[in-house]
Order: structure tokens, then C-alpha cells, then sequence
């Protein structure tokens, strides 16, 4: 009888043992998953942001262009800005660059 206590025992121990093991096994198992989840979704966020902040800029810059493109559609504007950027002149004009003026 003491024979068969001692296996219940021991059964019950060994038992316990594995149960504890695979617990542990468990939880480390769904803690890395979780640590790897949220560094995903802190890299994701930070793409985000960063794709966010590169939309606007283009954005912006996109509207710079089309302004430019409606000024550029103008003749007027075209041959000012090529004399005055260029040093552009027309046939029998002369063109004299000043100094700038120091304050």
C-alpha cells in the first residue's frame, strides 16, 4: 500500500512538473509573440508618420508647381523672368548689372 502511494506521489509530482514546464513554455512563447506584435506595430507607426510628413510635402510642392505652371503659361511673365533671371535682352537693348547696395 505504501508501494502505491509512493507511485501515486510520485505520479502526481512528475505530473505537476511537466504541467509547470509547459506553462512556462506557454507564457514565454506568448511574450515574445506580444514583444514582436508591438515592435510591428511601432515600426508601422513611425513609416506612417514619416510617409504622412513626405505626403504633405509633396502636396505642397505640388501646388507650388501648378502655381508656377500658371504663371509659366503667361508670356509676359516668361519674358520677365528670362531678362530679369537671364540677363536677357531684347535686340537693341543694353543690359547693365548694378552692384548691390550694402547696408
Amino acid at each position: 500500500m505504501a508501494n502505491k502511494r509512493q507511485k501515486s506521489f510520485r505520479f502526481k509530482r512528475l505530473f505537476s512538473n511537466f504541467l509547470t514546464v509547459a506553462m512556462v513554455l506557454a507564457s514565454v512563447y506568448l511574450v515574445s509573440s506580444s514583444v514582436t506584435e508591438w515592435t510591428q506595430n511601432y515600426k508601422s507607426k513611425q513609416e506612417l508618420t514619416q510617409l504622412q510628413a513626405e505626403l504633405d510635402s509633396l502636396g505642397q510642392e505640388t501646388v507650388e508647381l501648378e502655381g508656377l505652371k500658371k504663371k509659366l503659361s503667361n508670356a509676359d511673365y516668361v519674358q520677365n523672368y528670362a531678362r530679369g533671371k537671364h540677363l536677357m535682352s531684347k535686340s537693341d537693348e543694353q543690359v547693365f548689372v548694378l552692384p548691390k547696395a550694402k547696408d
